[in-house]
């Protein structure tokens, strides 16, 4: 990396911490593993994949606040007012940071694992839409496998207004990318077809394995359903699935499933053309 580079980010990362923290979008380990998982794609990718990811972390924090007190009330809301930490990074971000290594080390794959790069980001981003957005539905959500009604904030529920939101995250995708795709050596159109694809299947495998892996819990005092291995200062009961599979597992899941979709849609492309 040329000196002029490596200023620049430094001082883009400073001000997205900086910001980051601020904005309570990240607590202080959130965004300090936010950076360093920035530096990383930073140094690798460079700034197309700075500003993919950067894209994402904004709005998704800007959506997880959009109606929060609705959200509390219903019992589906993000804790500590959206305030992510260290866990929500890597649920989000250990992926795309693994590809972006990759993508350094293994040139002769460079595009294959630019789609990963790519793909990983668009999955968590689209279901984070899907999610923040589909807790605003009047409807009541339901199970991916079986469609079954079920209360919102429910592992594995979905409502169409969530699915219309997920598209949001590919269209800012897009957006972002625009301004710096000359430079880069995936075109407008496989870029599209990533973010696109990657956003569909990463939010629905996320329903999916929400659905049928991710722990639930009752809490022994409330009686509350919830995802939480302690309430009301007790550690509570598994219902079903595994206490292993948390909520940052499966959107680990989710994430890989966006960078299986990356690599595919690339291959498709280049084998093509």
């Amino acid at each position: 990396m040329n000196p002029s580079l490596a200023i620049e980010m430094v001082i883009v990362i400073s001000i997205f911490s900086i910001l980051s923290h601020k904005l309570k979008i990240l607590d202080i380990a959130g965004t300090t593993l936010a950076a360093a998982i920035g530096t990383i794609i930073y140094s690798t990718i460079g700034r197309v994949g700075f500003i993919v990811i950067t894209v994402f972390v904004v709005t998704a924090g800007i959506f997880t606040k959009l109606g929060y007190d609705r959200k509390s009330r219903i019992g589906a809301a993000e804790p500590r007012k959206g305030l992510r930490g260290w866990r929500n990074v890597v649920g989000n971000g250990l992926v795309a940071a693994s590809a972006a290594l990759a993508y350094a080390l293994l040139p002769a794959y460079s595009e294959v694992l630019l789609g990963c790069y790519i793909g990983a980001v668009a999955a968590v981003f689209s279901d984070t839409l899907a999610t923040e957005t589909g807790l605003l539905s009047k409807g009541e959500p339901r199970l991916i496998i079986g469609f079954k009604k079920v209360r919102a904030g429910t592992p594995g529920g979905v409502t169409l207004v969530g699915y219309l939101g997920s598209l949001l995250a590919p269209l800012m995708l897009i957006l972002g990318y625009i301004p710096v795709g000359g430079v880069n050596p995936l075109s407008f159109q496989e870029v599209a077809a990533i973010v696109f694809i990657a956003g569909l299947v990463g939010t629905s495998v996320d329903s999916a394995v929400g659905q049928l892996l991710q722990g639930t819990y009752r809490c022994e005092v409330c009686k509350k359903i919830t995802e939480s291995k302690n309430h009301c200062g007790r550690p509570t009961v598994l219902l079903k699935g595994y206490s292993l599979i948390d909520n940052h597992v499966v959107n680990l899941i989710c994430s890989l499933s966006g960078a299986v979709v990356g690599a595919v849609v690339m291959l498709a492309f280049y084998n093509t053309v």
